[in-house]
């Protein structure tokens, strides 16, 4: 089934218009659930209670409230609410471009294809193309469903996308948490935590990689419990224990990757010189230095 776009816009930047087509990008494939009646397996229905009449009230009783402080609110008519929104014009008008690396992604919000209007194929290449080659994003207004949002668009795959974006006062303040701030890494613990990170590092982000095995493994005992087997619980995974030694956690984990230690690392640390038996064979280690053939001690 052909994909079918959700609204129609127009970017403009300068004296430039571009007709384009908004597509969701993404779409949830979560499980879930219904509630039911245990008894019957019914699904059931959910009331609105009023505590203070002690009854079930209509729908069309309710009415919107906004509240002002404690307790205390003002109400909205749909007419009013909806005097207040924005003209949906379509446009989305590109304010200024920015470095697409300078954006950081806290501030996406929700992401949509932008596809071209089959009148607009060059302008829409060409914008896709100056974007690409100078890494930037366009930071621009956009009105759907009556509220304005920030989005900014970027090049993505062969083409555009837009992510609508949370505004500056929306994303909260990280400085009120604790950030270990009065901790510092020792230059070994540093070195040690690089390391594995190269270790773990790959050219690019595959996402094809990850699944969600809870939703997995929802579906695939849901199956099988529909097919009347019998389902038994596996055993729970050993939970790890606290990282006491934040050295030997590193030099653990490097060394389960097989990552050997560099050769400065190795000459840095002090050598200790084996020693042969008369069999030939190694007994332990010693830093004493080995007597000289028909020499003393």
């Amino acid at each position: 089934m052909a994909a079918r776009p959700i609204s129609n816009a127009t970017i403009s930047f300068g004296l430039v218009s571009i007709p384009v087509r908004l597509f969701a990008a993404t779409s949830s494939k979560q499980v879930s659930f219904h509630l039911l009646h245990g008894k019957d397996f019914s699904r059931i229905q959910q009331k609105i209670y009023c505590p203070k009449d002690d009854a079930i009230i209509d729908r069309s009783e309710l009415v919107r409230g906004y509240e002002i402080s404690k307790g205390r609110y003002v109400t909205f008519t749909d007419e009013e609410l909806k005097a207040l929104e924005e003209q949906e014009d379509h446009a989305i008008e590109i304010n200024e471009f920015v470095p697409l690396d300078k954006v950081d992604p806290v501030y996406f919000e929700t992401s949509y294809f932008l596809a071209s209007d089959a009148s607009a194929a060059k302008a829409y290449r060409l914008l896709t193309d100056a974007m690409t080659d100078t890494q930037c994003a366009g930071v621009a207004t956009f009105t759907m469903r009556g509220k304005q949002h920030l989005v900014l668009i970027r090049p993505y795959a062969k083409g555009l996308m837009l992510h609508t974006m949370y505004y500056a006062d929306e994303v909260r303040k990280s400085e009120e948490l604790d950030q270990a701030a009065g901790s510092e890494a020792k230059p070994a613990e540093l070195e040690l935590a690089k390391r594995l990170i190269g270790e773990l590092t790959e050219a690019k982000f595959q996402p094809e990689k990850y699944h969600d095995t809870f939703s997995e493994r929802v579906r695939e005992v849901a199956e099988r419990k529909a097919a009347g087997q019998e389902i038994t619980e596996a055993a729970p995974e050993p939970r790890r224990g606290q990282v006491i030694d934040l050295m030997s956690a590193l030099k653990a984990s490097l060394e389960k990757r097989g990552a050997g230690k560099p050769a400065q690392a190795q000459a840095a640390e002090p050598h200790e010189a084996p020693v042969e038996t008369a069999k030939g064979r190694r007994r332990g280690t010693s830093t004493a230095p080995r007597r000289r053939a028909g020499g003393k001690r």
